[in-house]
């Protein structure tokens, strides 16, 4: 029995709540320079759309191009400009957009190309530590965008598994066409190159993709009777530290031979690229679609106790809203939230974020402010008064049955050593082939992902959105025993495609939260349960079979060693 598993038999074999409630450890971390603590709050205004990020629309041939470019950008008043890395557009305005600074705007039915130029050193940076052991190529810089979400071909999906060797500079571009063929919905562009995702990402390389259709047009007044215009705003939040020079701090373990950590947290939240902004706002609805870009952290949000109303979440608009008090967001989830601001006229609200609550678990330090809404006096467009009760052109997702059930053991393997890794069914990625068997185009199938570890895993699919069946509790003990005497536990963790959880089952399963209720692209797999998802693997037009891509755990620092999988539609 691996070191992982003994620990999670003691914690569970006590129980099952305590056990979600204990700390545990993790490997001491370099001495920072952090300067997150003497970093003044709320002094910056948010970057918005149309004055500090760039906002691209697909036109004329529909053709577009970013150049991957290391630049330099301001990111609070008491710091020296930080060297980030962006997607450059030509427009001029990469220097002011700078990290999470892009946000594409594209429409339904209406394909858009894009080539993506590696313009970045040659080798990663002193302020970024490579772990040589999970990358390709050793410290050469080597990118690949994904379309988070992206109902694409696999050539134009940005995974390892097409391309584990990404793209280095002075190669040829990266190209992709992307179809659009897809409800409307805040989607997001991300770096994926194999073992350095959570560096590329944390450097910068990341942007929003907004899709819209003749239902949720943004526009103000917009059809779905919501708001829009300058009343709907993106809002992508990240964590980061920085060294007193400006850069960012990415620390390194002090395991021997080793560079990699378990998990990234900063002590500073930058919101749209800015630390601790504010944002001045009037006494009326506002449309905010949030997306959680941290590496790590999973978020718990709130405004000063003030009321939400969730209208979407990944897969685009509920069919009705679902009033909220509290988001809780891991890494990649996103939110469609209104907040109505008229009762607070001439008040300052704070977005802050607590401890998620159980079975959510997460080892992050506290980090409690977000940013800063200071409430006018008077409106310039009135706009919507309430949200309408029924969302036109939203969905809430109901597949029909699944033709099969497929099992996913997470395991976590000798942590604190030199030989910590992370894995889906006791294999490391292998990006030239599947572990699993073919899927069929078409087929529905149940996805159920096994937590045998302590942390809370965003799980990923690429291709395809799906519908959240539930979560079961579950005996960890005794599932562990029963690998363990059937020959599935071995160095690697435990192998569960071949054992069903639903015999070690503890209780009933419990249903998706009502924030739940839409499609996901992300589902959060809690330890104790067992999470079951349910999707419908079709392939876009005119892509021909068979098509390989990933799922993997969106904790990127969990994702590059080594919590990915390869699968095949067709």
């Amino acid at each position: 029995m691996t070191s992982m598993t003994r620990r999670r038999f003691l914690q569970y074999s006590a129980a099952i709540g305590t056990a979600l409630a204990l700390p545990w450890g993790r490997p001491p971390l370099v001495a920072s320079a952090a300067q997150g603590g003497t970093l003044r709050k709320y002094i910056q205004p948010l970057p918005l759309p149309g004055s500090g990020l760039v906002v691209a629309k697909a036109r004329g041939t529909n053709q577009y191009a970013f150049i991957q470019r290391h630049i330099a950008r301001q990111l609070h008043p008491d710091l020296p400009p930080t060297p980030v890395w962006a997607y450059d557009d030509g427009s001029g305005l990469a220097g002011q957009a700078g990290s999470f600074g892009m946000v594409v705007v594209t429409h339904r039915g209406t394909p858009l190309g894009i080539s993506y130029t590696n313009r970045l050193p040659e080798t990663y940076p002193t302020w970024i530590p490579v772990d040589t052991r999970l990358t390709p190529l050793g410290k050469q810089v080597r990118v690949m965008t994904h379309l988070h979400e992206g109902f694409v071909a696999a050539a134009s999906d940005g995974n390892p598994a097409v391309a584990p060797k990404g793209f280095g500079p002075g190669t040829q571009p990266q190209t992709v066409t992307y179809p659009n063929d897809q409800p409307a919905a805040l989607m997001w562009f991300h770096d994926h190159a194999l073992g350095a995702t959570r560096l590329n990402v944390f450097a910068g390389l990341a942007g929003a993709y907004i899709l819209r259709d003749e239902f949720d047009t943004g526009e103000e007044p917009n059809p779905v009777g919501i708001p829009g215009g300058a009343y709907e705003i993106p809002l992508v939040i990240q964590d980061r530290q920085f060294n007193q020079d400006g850069t960012f701090l990415y620390p390194r373990s002090t395991l021997p031979g080793v560079t990699w950590i378990p998990e990234y947290f900063g002590d500073v939240m930058l919101v749209n690229g800015k630390v601790w902004p504010f944002l001045n706002v009037e006494p009326r609805l506002y449309r905010f679609r949030i997306l959680n870009g941290c590496n790590a952290r999973i978020l718990a949000l709130h405004l000063n106790g003030a009321p939400m109303q969730q209208i979407g979440a990944e897969g685009g608009l509920f069919a009705a809203p679902v009033p909220k008090r509290q988001l809780v967001l891991a890494p990649a989830e996103r939110a469609d939230v209104i907040v109505d601001f008229s009762r607070y006229a001439g008040q300052t609200l704070v977005m802050t974020n607590s401890t998620p609550p159980q079975p959510v678990s997460t080892p992050a330090p506290p980090l409690p402010q977000v940013m800063q809404f200071r409430v006018g006096t008077t409106i310039t467009h009135p706009g919507p008064r309430t949200v309408p009760p029924h969302l036109v052109g939203g969905r809430d997702a109901h597949l029909h049955a699944a033709v099969r059930t497929r099992y996913f053991a997470l395991n976590e393997v000798a942590p604190n050593t030199p030989d910590w890794f992370l894995n889906i069914n006791a294999a490391h990625f292998n990006p030239h082939s599947a572990t699993i068997p073919p899927i069929g185009v078409g087929d529905v199938e149940n996805w159920t992902y096994v937590n045998l570890t302590a942390d809370t895993h965003p799980m990923h699919l690429h291709l395809v959105t799906f519908q959240i069946v539930g979560r079961t509790p579950f005996d960890v003990a005794a599932y562990v025993a029963a690998a363990k005497r059937a020959g599935l536990s071995g160095p690697n963790g435990i192998d569960g495609a071949t054992i069903n959880p639903a015999r070690f089952a503890t209780g009933p399963m419990v249903p998706p939260a009502p924030e739940e209720r839409g499609f996901k692209d992300t589902v959060k797999a809690n330890p104790g349960y067992f999470t079951t998802i349910r999707a419908k693997f079709d392939l876009p037009t005119g892509v021909h079979r068979p098509q390989k891509y990933v799922h993997h755990c969106h904790i990127v620092e969990h994702e590059d060693n080594d919590m990915m999988q390869t699968f095949v539609v067709g």
